[in-house]
């Protein structure tokens, strides 16, 4: 009898282990096969803006208290077949040439744009509506101020951002008014899909958004693979510089610091993995090292 309910046991166990390695191999299943992965046939790099910041130490706590800072806000084009992918929509257009700049918190930030998505979107041929998808990095209003313009895009945006923003209020003044302005330029999207965790977008491993929270709830980053240029991880706001990616240095006005920090080292994970390229977003000295459209990687 005693024999008998070890045998038992053991096989319960062995079939508790292998339905959680079914389980981990189904999260695995959503990043991509590095040998076999699909490709994206080209990447373009949109000047979606540029900002003065009066205070580093808000991205670097406890440091450069007061001095001041340049930032570069960069939005991605993906031509996937006769799709296209818009990773983010920048500074509003409506701060175009205007001296005086748009903010998302004005004793903090002012943001500049020389250069409008439409007219950058034009030079290749293409107008707002020939846009098939627009991923969300995280709904601050550098990342989302022309949502207004693809309004027929199905928006792929996590569900912890999109609950967050609509959800009441954050943990300061300042994150309470970044929330406010994130629902008023998001509107209500007529093709919402609704992400959570990762999520590979066209189902062949070319295109896959990666769960990167901490920044806000529901941030995300894109894993992009090329022909030519490999992998190559664009990086939301995971990090705002080299600098702070390499010594996990988190906001103040990041939503969550060990979320922050895991994300930023799973991205050093995957880098590893993929053995690919890394763009931040706002590295003002990277960026502009980076090809602009209508140039492309490949």
């Amino acid at each position: 009898m005693l024999r008998e309910t070890k045998v038992a046991v053991s096989s319960i166990l062995v079939a508790f282990s292998l339905m959680m390695k079914g389980t981990d191999a189904n999260a695995a299943s959503k990043l991509p096969d590095a040998a076999r992965a699909g490709v994206a046939e080209r990447l373009f790099r949109l000047d979606c803006g540029r900002s003065v910041a009066n205070d580093e130490s808000v991205w670097t706590p406890g440091e450069n208290v007061g001095r001041r800072i340049e930032f570069s806000s960069t939005c991605w084009l993906i031509k996937h077949g006769s799709e296209w992918l818009l990773w983010d929509t920048g500074v509003p257009e409506l701060a175009h040439n205007d001296p005086r700049g748009w903010s998302t918190i004005p004793t903090l930030i002012v943001y500049h744009l020389d250069k409008t998505l439409t007219d950058q979107l034009s030079a290749i041929g293409l107008k707002p509506t020939d846009i098939s998808r627009v991923a969300v990095s995280h709904t601050h209003g550098d990342h989302i101020g022309n949502m207004g313009l693809f309004s027929d895009a199905t928006v792929l945006i996590q569900q912890a951002e999109y609950g967050w923003i609509n959800a009441g209020k954050g943990q300061s003044d300042d994150v309470n008014q970044l929330i406010s302005l994130a629902r008023k330029l998001l509107g209500t999207p007529k093709n919402l899909e609704l992400i959570d965790g990762d999520s590979d977008v066209f189902g062949d491993g070319s295109v896959t958004l990666i769960s990167t929270p901490g920044h806000t709830p529901g941030s995300q980053s894109l894993l992009v693979h090329l022909r030519n240029s490999g992998f190559i991880i664009l990086s939301g706001d995971v990090a705002h510089t080299e600098e702070n990616f390499e010594k996990d240095t988190v906001p103040s006005l990041n939503t969550n610091k060990e979320q922050s920090i895991a994300s930023m080292e799973r991205i050093k994970q995957l880098i590893e993995t993929y053995k690919a390229k890394f763009f931040i977003n706002h590295d003002k000295a990277q960026t502009d090292q980076l090809k602009l459209l209508p140039a492309f990687y490949d």
